[in-house]
């Protein structure tokens, strides 16, 4: 395993974050330009990235990637389950509920997850969690959007809002997935520079959010610390328990343990900006929790 190039993926994230917060303060870019990012991140740069991911070719037969699959949804569904268990233990305020419910189900499987992959399992750890993540891409446009509202503004959430890009992205995606279509090479070209553009996009808004908060409130938040402990290494020990348990090895045991160890999803900030979350707390919890993996993640690895 290569601890350094892990390292090397958190200390970028970092970096680009800190540009957030430098280009907040010396107000190059506002909250009003910070949310309107948000919207171009959600509604172009990450469907074009989800597209451009997913119309790759798998050398992986059917019966793997059915396995991989129904690993990722009984993943998802218990990270589900959770959604109503940790809030209430936690004693969650009525208004970062949705938000919370979101960071439980959903890591940085994107800029963490790939890398981290490649640094523990080499290439093909890559292709099991590029197929383990089919799962996020749909459910964090769906259900994600359900789930980060503001839990007293529920009743009113408008269910067209499902039908949005990220949606199509994903089954523009799958379709090619599964058919082998390919893309002609200038919009395949095109789709992988502006989806390009997601992760750092992503980071900068996060930094631009953070840069509203101050620091002690970060460190003093006990909830947040308690929280990441959960999610990033209680809930990938029992994910790793369960499928050992069910006879699992290998890159079918370690690609979900690890995916489901990431840090808080950089999606959080953006969507609870679109839609009306807490993204400050967002902001928090994902500066703490890449802080975390610096442990966590390693940990993990040791002992698969």
């Amino acid at each position: 395993m290569d601890f350094v190039e892990i390292i090397n993926q958190i200390g970028v994230l970092f970096f680009v974050l800190l540009v957030g917060v430098i280009v907040r303060k010396l107000g190059i870019v506002d909250d009003n330009a910070s949310k309107h990012m948000a919207s171009l991140i959600v509604k172009v740069t990450a469907p074009l990235l989800i597209i451009s991911s997913m119309s790759k070719k798998s050398t992986l037969s059917s019966s793997q990637i059915g396995s991989i699959l129904l690993i990722a949804l009984g993943v998802y569904s218990f990270l589900f389950l959770m959604t109503f268990i940790i809030p209430k233990v936690l004693r969650v305020a009525v208004t970062e509920v949705g938000t919370y419910k979101f960071m439980i189900m959903f890591s940085n499987v994107a800029f963490m997850g790939f890398p981290v992959a490649y640094a523990i399992f080499g290439d093909e750890g890559i292709v099991y969690a590029a197929i383990f993540n089919l799962p996020f891409y749909f459910l964090v446009f769906t259900l994600g959007i359900v789930l980060i509202r503001p839990h007293h503004d529920e009743t009113k959430f408008n269910w067209k809002q499902i039908i949005n890009p990220g949606v199509i992205g994903v089954f523009i995606g799958l379709t090619l997935f599964w058919t082998g279509l390919q893309l002609p090479v200038f919009l395949a070209d095109s789709f992988t520079l502006i989806g390009g553009l997601t992760t750092p996009l992503s980071m900068i808004v996060i930094g631009v959010s953070l840069a509203g908060v101050k620091l002690k409130s970060v460190f003093t938040n006990v909830r947040i610390y308690i929280f990441c402990l959960i999610r990033m290494l209680l809930i990938p020990l029992l994910v790793m328990v369960v499928l050992k348990a069910l006879g699992f090895e290998g890159l079918m045991l370690g690609i979900p343990v690890i995916i489901t160890a990431m840090p808080v999803a950089a999606n959080s900030v953006i969507l609870a900006k679109e839609y009306g979350g807490n993204d400050r707390l967002a902001s928090e919890a994902i500066f703490i929790s890449t802080i975390f993996c610096i442990v966590t993640i390693p940990l993990l690895a040791s002992f698969l």
